[in-house]
This record gives C-alpha cells, sequence and structure tokens, in this order.
C-alpha cells in the first residue's frame, strides 16, 4: 500500500502544485496540507526522489503567501474605512420596538 499511496502522490502533488499559481491555490495549498497531515512517510519520500517537485512547491507557497499579503493591506483599509461611516437606517420602523422584551 506504502508504494502505490508514494505512485498516486506521484501524480497527483504536480497537479495541486500547479493549481497553486492559479485562483484555486486556497483550496490546492488545503489538499496538499491534508495529503501532508495524512501521509506524512510517503510524502518525504516522494519529494526526496523529486527534489525540483519541492522547489516548485516551496516557490508556489512563497509567491501566493506574497500575493495574499500584497492584498491584505488594501483590504483591511477597506474594511476599516467602512466601519467608520455609521449610516442612518434605511427601513424607518413605524412601531415602537424598545419595551420589547
Amino acid at each position: 500500500w506504502y508504494q502505490r499511496r508514494v505512485r498516486v502522490l506521484r501524480l497527483v502533488v504536480p497537479v495541486l502544485i500547479g493549481v497553486l499559481r492559479t485562483r484555486a491555490h486556497a483550496l490546492s495549498m488545503t489538499e496538499i496540507t491534508q495529503l501532508t497531515q495524512s501521509y506524512p512517510a510517503e510524502m518525504k519520500e516522494m519529494f526526496a526522489g523529486q527534489p525540483q517537485l519541492k522547489q516548485q512547491l516551496e516557490t508556489a507557497i512563497r509567491s501566493a503567501a506574497a500575493e495574499t499579503a500584497r492584498h491584505a493591506p488594501s483590504q483591511q483599509s477597506l474594511t476599516s474605512s467602512a466601519g467608520n461611516v455609521s449610516a442612518a437606517p434605511k427601513i424607518a420602523l413605524k412601531m415602537d420596538f424598545s419595551n420589547f422584551t
């Protein structure tokens, strides 16, 4: 079973690494993390046999992290500026609910 899993991982992990470079990188990263946690010995053997694949994974992870970090400050500024604006309610209530418990 061990060798069969290693062969399957040799097929699946390169595809997931390729997906890391697309918009679905979060899903791909989740799958790679789950595979690594489920089959640590098999993943080590696979990466030991294919060091270029390990390097591709590391590069893809670094670029995905850099892309996320690049977009994070702009998203934080949008949320903080939106949180400072207090908008009036759009629907005026006809009934007083202050005594309602």
